[in-house]
């Protein structure tokens, strides 16, 4: 992993409009892109948002891939297509609002507190045949934490082949995270990559260093040099509410400076994320239906990489 590992997510402009914008993203200057969100349904079945993209087919007892046949070319080309700067494609599960990981517990409990042999296991294997450039599954747990099925789903997908990291953002549930990462790095040492730490909205206020610390606490001897990334997230229209919030690049720097001491990059510090690509790419359309009261003005992906490599180097 290149230091400091500048990354973005990406929602479903990164399925639906990836011919139209991919050479922008991968030529942007973005280390990593995280896809935001596979949902795992009751079933086992995989959406990308929306949109299912593996199924169980029962009458041909296997998984099948039933999205769009461009998009892992697509996203190959993201990845080695001229000019990119990419390093990594990861794709994230969970989110707000959703029942990703309510769906992963029923599906452990009700195959004897195991993956094995389940549909979702089968069909994140398909998505990993699918889609080999996608080397890392994020974890966005805001809802049902339960340890045992969490830890289990994630040795599944480690055993299958994809590393993983892990975008907390409510402080209360550190020992989530942290026991987590406790039970991961005995069974498998090294397969947790790196925390996206949310550090905003929700996970406003959240201290990188204090994270940091209890992940010492909890695991003596753990390594955490580079393992915490914050982010925060781009100037956006809530759609819903008609209003505007989220912070244009000068204050995504400033964010950035705060998690300084004495001036210095602590060495847990590895890097930083934006969320999301899509509120960037819709920025100036978005001023169209809503005037923005505190405008960013002409920016576009790689002003906010450049807030974030102002601090972080």
């Amino acid at each position: 992993m290149r230091s400091p590992n500048v990354a973005a997510y990406g929602q479903g402009m990164m399925y639906t409009d990836l011919a139209k914008y991919g050479e922008a993203i991968r030529t942007a200057g973005w280390d990593s892109i995280i896809l935001a969100m596979l949902h795992p349904h009751a079933e086992g079945n995989i959406y990308f948002g929306q949109t299912e993209i593996i199924q169980y087919d029962k009458n041909k007892n296997k998984a099948v891939y039933i999205g769009d046949p461009k998009w892992p070319g697509q996203l190959q080309e993201l990845l080695t297509g001229p000019g990119t700067s990419l390093y990594h494609l990861l794709a994230g599960i969970g989110g707000a609002g959703v029942g990703d990981f309510v769906n992963i517990q029923q599906i452990y409990q009700d195959h004897n507190n195991s993956f094995a042999g389940t549909i979702l296991q089968k069909n994140f294997q398909k998505f990993h045949d699918t889609f080999p450039m996608i080397t890392m599954i994020d974890m966005d747990v805001e809802k049902n934490y339960d340890m045992p099925s969490f830890v289990a789903f994630c040795q599944m997908l480690i055993n299958i082949g994809f590393g993983i990291t892990f975008c907390p953002y409510y402080y209360g549930c550190i020992d989530f995270w942290t026991g987590s990462l406790k039970e991961l790095n005995q069974s498998n040492p090294g397969a947790v990559k790196w925390w996206n730490l949310q550090a905003y909205d929700g996970g406003h206020g959240n201290d990188p260093q204090e994270w940091a610390n209890a992940i010492s606490k909890a695991i003596p001897g753990f390594d955490t040099t580079g393992f915490i990334h914050p982010g925060d997230w781009s100037r956006n229209l809530d759609t819903k509410n008609n209003t505007w919030q989220g912070d244009c690049p000068p204050e995504v720097q400033d964010l950035f400076g705060t998690f300084k001491i004495n001036n210095k990059i602590p060495p847990y510090l590895g890097g930083g994320f934006i969320w999301t690509i899509d509120q960037i790419l819709r920025y100036r359309d978005d001023q169209r239906k809503v005037p923005d009261p505190h405008p960013c003005g002409n920016v576009g992906m790689q002003n906010y990489i450049q807030a974030i490599t102002a601090v972080l180097g």
